[in-house]
């Protein structure tokens, strides 16, 4: 009698869990840091100069409403999404408050 060849269970790559496929094709693909909430070390004006090119580039991008839907979905997205700034310092996050 043969034994069967054992084989360790294969392991879900993890950065394709981390990979949203309807963001395919992003302007922001392979430049993430570009589209950061801050920098370390950047000054307040080089942050508004950044995000002010980036809101830019993501007017342009193909997948925004895609991807302001994505920032949606996530529990405390940071940075840019979809053309609108996410996270950034000295600001308070939006609450969500029932109606008085």
């Amino acid at each position: 009698m043969t034994r069967a060849k054992s084989h360790p269970p294969a392991i879900p790559n993890l950065l394709t869990g981390l990979v949203d496929p309807r963001l395919e094709g992003a302007r922001c693909a392979g430049r993430s840091p570009l589209f950061d909430a801050e920098l370390d070390g950047e000054t307040a004006e080089a942050r508004s100069a950044r995000l002010a090119w980036a809101r830019t580039e993501c007017t342009r991008c193909p997948v925004q409403g895609l991807c302001r839907t994505a920032a949606h979905e996530q529990d405390h997205p940071l940075g840019m999404w979809g053309g609108k700034v996410h996270g950034l310092p000295g600001r308070p996050g939006r609450k969500d408050t029932p109606a008085a």
